[in-house]
């Protein structure tokens, strides 16, 4: 069993140290640090990095940045039509709901993890509720892009032309499932009936 260990520090606003003390195993030891060395040993623990995003792509609401440097952008898409193709056949100018992407871009501009949900008919707004996009190439939130190669992104800016990019990837039933729409209807497929 680890023995018990508490610390206590006691400030005085009119003395210019401050009492560190220490508990274990109900023995108290005692120590004074004067305030200045107590300031720079939190100053010094804290960590000021910031992160230099550059020019945000147009339509950006979020950006996160992991610790091994990848980013993770979410975009709005606000137009309602796309040229879409499914199994080759090519719906010009199809109609589209409010679309969100999420998407992670390596440090070399790698994009990879492609996300996307819809959302109601206006902006995103930390409120917004959040729907699964209804057609076969989205499990849950993943769209699948297939072997398709992604671009590679050196601007962070550029990145706005990414939603339009993958919704001109062709469209396959790899991500269907019967549960995501309202009559749980499966594809033509007679194997799947």
């Amino acid at each position: 069993m680890s023995a018990k260990r508490e610390l206590v520090l006691r400030i005085t606003p009119n003395e210019r140290s401050i009492r560190v003390e220490e508990m274990k195993d109900g023995v108290t030891s005692f120590k004074e640090i004067a305030l200045e060395t107590f300031y720079d040993c939190v100053r010094y623990s804290i960590r000021h990095e910031g992160v230099q995003s550059g020019f945000l792509p147009q339509n950006c609401f979020h950006v996160s940045v992991s610790e091994n440097g990848d980013r993770d952008f979410c975009l709005w898409h606000p137009h309602l039509h796309a040229d879409i193709s499914y199994f080759g056949t090519e719906y010009p100018d199809f109609p589209l709901p409010r679309l969100v992407f999420r998407f992670r871009v390596s440090q070399e501009g790698k994009v990879f993890d492609c996300r996307l949900g819809v959302v109601e008919d206006n902006p995103p707004a930390e409120d917004s509720a959040m729907f699964v996009y209804p057609f076969s190439n989205v499990g849950g939130f993943h769209l699948c892009t297939g072997n398709n190669v992604l671009p590679v992104y050196k601007k962070t800016s550029a990145l706005a032309n990414l939603p339009g990019y993958l919704l001109q990837l062709p469209n396959n039933n790899d991500s269907f499932n019967p549960q995501n729409n309202k009559l749980h209807m499966h594809t033509g497929n007679c194997s799947t009936i």
